[in-house]
């Protein structure tokens, strides 16, 4: 059986396949017919609409996928898009996804499930076996396997920075603490994402989606009437800082004791880039890869 590893984020989905990394912006978008015949037809048929899916969508009519239920809903959708951009299989065959979901989220997993068991996009429908685990978990499994040869310390814990959530897990020897197990929704890279969002409209005057601003903010670039714009890089780098004080001050104060008291703290998700700098206790370590660290879990779970 085929094995696909997919990470569906609120941002970005990551996909791990054959040893191969990629991923494309969680945004889908209704596709118009222009009436032209022109260019790659990139558009999907799903449940009576059609679609545009990644890139294509990343602009302000794109849906904002900011909650489980716009995930739910488009899921499918986003696994067929991967396994048309990145599998050359027939699609056919048996098919294993390895996937999670985000902690607060949790509580969804069968429905999760059921939504990827079967996919029809297209008129074309795919069967799938799906199994699912909580996001951090797989960045765990990912620094475990990858960087330490299968061999856990006594506790290690992670702080995984989603886009719009963090996820805390702990694991003791070995196994996850169900009682350390948290998340806290809404405090993810969204939380500065939103008002950079706001700060690019009202500074220009025109709109901008969430996806058109997390790129900016990641390339800490924008050029406008060709020119490079310094004042957005230096609002990148305010909102960065706010971002730091507010997670170690507010965020995770009631954590603590736990994270002083782990043999090792891994920050990973692709939020964790933004505390690179950041002065940590020596058992604070960053993942490998963080954008792609769940998916790489995900693949050994």
């Amino acid at each position: 059986m085929n094995e696909i590893s997919i990470d569906i984020g609120y941002s970005a989905t990551k996909i791990m396949y054959n040893g191969k990394l990629a991923k494309f912006p969680t945004a889908v978008s209704f596709a118009n017919n222009t009436g032209l015949s022109y260019g790659d037809d990139n558009t999907y048929n799903f449940e009576g609409d059609t679609y545009y899916v990644g890139s294509e969508a990343t602009d302000s009519e794109a849906f904002v996928m900011n909650d489980y239920k716009m995930l739910v809903k488009f899921a499918p959708l986003l696994v067929y898009h991967v396994l048309k951009k990145f599998d050359d299989r027939e699609l056919s065959k048996p098919l294993s996804i390895k996937t999670g979901l985000a902690i607060v989220d949790w509580a969804n997993k069968d429905e999760f499930i059921e939504r990827l068991s079967t996919i029809t996009v297209n008129d074309e429908t795919i069967k799938t076996q799906a199994s699912i685990i909580p996001q951090g978990a797989g960045c765990i499994l990912d620094y475990i396997h990858f960087e330490k040869n299968d061999e856990y310390p006594d506790r290690i814990s992670v702080v995984d920075i989603g886009y719009n959530t963090i996820n805390l897990v702990s694991f003791v020897d070995g196994r996850p603490i169900r009682k350390d197990i948290k998340a806290y929704p809404g405090h993810g890279v969204s939380s500065i994402i939103k008002p950079f969002t706001a700060y690019l409209e009202n500074t220009y005057r025109v709109s901008f989606s969430e996806q058109e601003a997390i790129q900016i903010f990641t390339k800490n670039k924008f050029m406008y009437n060709g020119t490079n714009q310094e004042d957005v890089v230096s609002k990148i780098t305010e909102l960065k800082g706010q971002f730091v004080k507010k997670l170690f001050n507010s965020v995770l104060v009631n954590d603590k004791k736990m994270l002083a008291t782990s043999d090792v703290v891994l920050m990973a998700g692709g939020g964790s880039i933004l505390l690179e700098g950041t002065n940590f206790p020596p058992n604070i370590v960053f993942a490998e890869n963080p954008v792609f660290s769940n998916v790489r879990g995900y693949s050994v779970s």
